[in-house]
């Protein structure tokens, strides 16, 4: 393929990618604006099918669009380069985003993230599903599509850019307005460990502890 030949390709990709962030936040936005989510949202079945079902049509997405690419190249399924660096800057960019998602309260974004909901036992089966999907599946599609397939597209333009368009992007797919500053410290983290590792598999690790964290705080005594 000629130079030209190559770079319409990589438009037309990063095209595709930016037409799958700007959808996701329409939806979301449009979700928050249009309903009433419950603060109960995670004890709910319904939320475990939105979640399968938004994550599998993702991924399915992320996938066509890398896979002209090379899957592995263009998702950063690699190793990282020092498994030490890597540990050390994951613990770093771990603690910053719990740092910032303790201010979370304070941006009147607790009540949409069902925060203070009482813990109900016999409704223990779909909040393990949905725990499942926010600790395991959600970080990883939303790793191979920001720090992996978006990362990858935009690192052409230096990896400042990198990193502030995929963490913009990670942001504004989250939908609360309130949310945003804590969300695009998030992103800038995972996309900082990204570009510094070379993988996107330290990014799924940190994301499921951040998650993992975050959703705790969703219940009280």
């Amino acid at each position: 393929m000629t130079a030209s030949g190559e770079g319409a390709r990589s438009h037309g990709l990063l095209l595709a990618w930016v037409a799958l962030v700007g959808v996701t936040t329409l939806l979301a936005f449009a979700v928050r604006l249009l309903f009433d989510v419950p603060e109960d949202f995670r004890y709910s079945y319904w939320t475990v099918l939105v979640g399968i079902v938004s994550s599998a049509i993702t991924l399915a997405i992320v996938v066509r669009i890398a896979r002209s690419g090379g899957l592995r190249k263009m998702l950063a399924l690699r190793r990282p380069r020092s498994y030490r660096r890597a540990a050390l800057l994951g613990l770093a960019v771990t603690l910053l985003p719990l740092a910032m998602i303790a201010l979370v309260p304070f941006l009147d974004a607790g009540e949409q993230q069902g925060n203070g909901v009482d813990w109900d036992p016999d409704r223990a089966v779909p909040f393990a599903l949905n725990a499942v999907i926010l600790v395991i599946v959600s970080p990883v599609v939303e790793e191979l599509t920001f720090r992996g397939v978006g990362f990858r597209l935009l690192e052409r333009y230096g990896h400042g850019w990198a990193i502030a368009l995929t963490a913009l992007a990670f942001a504004l797919t989250h939908g609360p307005v309130g949310e945003l500053p804590v969300i695009l410290v998030v992103g800038a983290s995972l996309a900082y460990l990204r570009s510094r590792t070379h993988s996107v598999y330290p990014g799924i690790v940190v994301h499921a502890l951040i998650n993992l964290s975050s959703g705790a705080g969703t219940l009280s005594a």
